[in-house]
């Protein structure tokens, strides 16, 4: 079997899971999609710290995040702290902006130790916070579209860069990056969105202004990962996902991503996505009741 067969067959066996749980959430169970993010967020935690080699430093990195999930900002629920969740998502969002012009400028492949502990925090405390929000404030379709598109964008980027790439982005971090790969990303994405929006009369503009947005966040998030496993000497983060290694290679684009949905959700910018929820009910799930 070749890896991209096992990349398909696992694409298929993941999304049927996360709209399983899409569909327990809506109709048993509110709290499920809750219990299922805590679940892989510490899956997704497990494999970061693979990345931090001294062992001192990464018991460290584990504990903190035990001690964080203690915290009455997840046990009595994010939208109680929502002055301190506004502050923290506008500095997630700038230090994703600085990561990428830190990657852009250096295009170097190593990274010591404290600083992996320390961009794991920056970077996975907000995805995990605002993952809480968005599934308190609206639900876990909102969710599913993110990975969805992050996936839209992941797909034809390495298809397209795959079969017509010539241009690499960042050889010494993530050779398999091309420009064409990514501007095939940042076309296909919002016009694939705005088909959907078409298909579910809805307006199209806020789609293909979401498309716009995540594609070249996504397109971050993937490269930050990816310098951090280059660093470390590492192809995945796991081999958890046949074809595709582990979660954080799965959705290293949509935990870059989290955030500004969040940070888009919170000002009062109208991207058309207030009644997702009801048309998600509407349209798709009555197939399937």
């Amino acid at each position: 079997m070749t890896n991209l067969t096992k990349r398909i067959c696992s694409g298929v066996v993941l999304i049927s899971l996360l709209f399983c749980i899409a569909y327990v959430t809506v109709v048993y169970d509110e709290n499920i999609a809750s219990y299922s993010s805590l679940a892989i967020f510490a899956i997704i935690l497990w494999e970061y710290s693979r990345f931090i080699k001294n062992k001192v430093i990464r018991l460290l990195f584990l504990s903190g995040f035990v001690l964080i999930w203690l915290l009455p900002i997840t046990l009595g629920g994010v939208n109680a702290y929502g002055s301190f969740v506004f502050y923290m998502t506008i500095i997630s969002c700038l230090v994703w902006v600085l990561i990428s012009l830190w990657i852009f400028v250096f295009d170097k492949p190593h990274l010591h130790n404290l600083w992996i502990f320390l961009l794991g925090y920056l970077t996975l405390i907000p995805a995990f916070v605002s993952l809480l929000w968005i599934i308190g404030n609206y639900s876990g379709a909102f969710i599913l579209m993110i990975i969805f598109s992050v996936s839209i964008a992941d797909s034809s980027a390495y298809f397209v860069g795959k079969k017509y790439g010539k241009i690499k982005l960042l050889p010494n971090i993530s050779p398999g990056k091309t420009r064409e790969g990514l501007l095939a990303a940042i076309v296909i994405t919002p016009l694939s969105l705005a088909i959907y929006a078409i298909l579910m009369d809805y307006p199209i503009i806020g789609f293909l202004l979401f498309g716009l947005i995540l594609t070249p966040i996504a397109f971050i998030g993937d490269v930050f990962f990816s310098l951090i496993k280059r660093s470390k000497n590492q192809k995945d983060s796991s081999h958890l996902i046949p074809g595709h290694g582990g979660l954080i290679d799965l959705l290293d684009g949509s935990i870059a991503v989290l955030p500004f949905f969040m940070l888009l959700a919170i000002y009062p910018i109208d991207l058309g996505f207030e009644n997702l929820d009801n048309l998600i009910n509407k349209y798709f799930w009555t197939y399937f009741m």
